[in-house]
């Protein structure tokens, strides 16, 4: 299992995070611990509270080329304006900074098996965001046809910013099962996280 760095200038807030990451199973260590051992291995994910340590976009990106492990941005309210440059500069996750143990357990799964997570209403302001043709090719609509009836119901949930907990609820399924038909997805189309499946279904028109 992965082990969480935190990079937090808030003691109140990586004490909170540091309980819930104990309830679900993670290590973790600060930033200043990580930094101050110069031997330690390992597989890390970063959690970076964005709103306590202050930096602009361009030192973020710094710190990314520094620190290579999957990042996850939490906010305080998780916006298009400042989620879709993270996109760009390869976070791979950005949720609320209250988020649920739920929810950051799903999160770091993802995070740990090379996929993107992030807030459901970002996920939909997201899709707002982008001009999309709305008409289907041909090409996507046989490559869409080439999923199962599930796989279809699940990429379209995806595309409406629902999490694989929130999916699993609907349908009744596991959350595990809700993964495998993602992967299933990914395969079949040519995609590689939950991020680039609900842009492909909303340009294909499919929501």
């Amino acid at each position: 299992m992965y082990r969480i760095i935190l990079v937090s200038e808030s003691e109140s807030f990586v004490k909170t995070l540091g309980i819930k990451l104990s309830e679900i199973g993670y290590s973790w260590l600060s930033f200043d611990e990580m930094k101050s051992d110069e031997h330690i291995q390992g597989s890390f994910i970063v959690i970076l509270d964005i709103q306590s340590f202050q930096m602009t976009f361009h030192e973020l990106g710094e710190f990314l080329k520094e620190y290579p492990y999957p990042v996850l941005v939490l906010s305080v309210i998780p916006t298009f304006e400042e989620g879709y440059p993270l996109l760009r500069m390869g976070v791979k996750g950005y949720a609320n900074r209250h988020i649920g143990s739920v929810n950051l357990q799903s999160a770091l799964s993802v995070l740990e098996s090379g996929g993107s997570w992030f807030d459901p209403g970002f996920m939909n302001d997201l899709i707002r965001h982008i001009d999309y043709r709305g008409v289907p090719s041909e090409s996507g609509e046989e490559l869409f046809e080439i999923l199962s009836e599930r796989e279809r119901e699940i990429a379209r949930y995806i595309a409406q910013g629902l999490s694989n907990h929130q999916i699993a609820d609907v349908l009744e399924i596991t959350e595990r099962t809700v993964k495998a038909h993602l992967l299933s997805c990914y395969k079949k189309l040519g995609l590689n996280d939950r991020v680039s499946l609900a842009l492909w279904v909303k340009e294909a028109g499919y929501v």
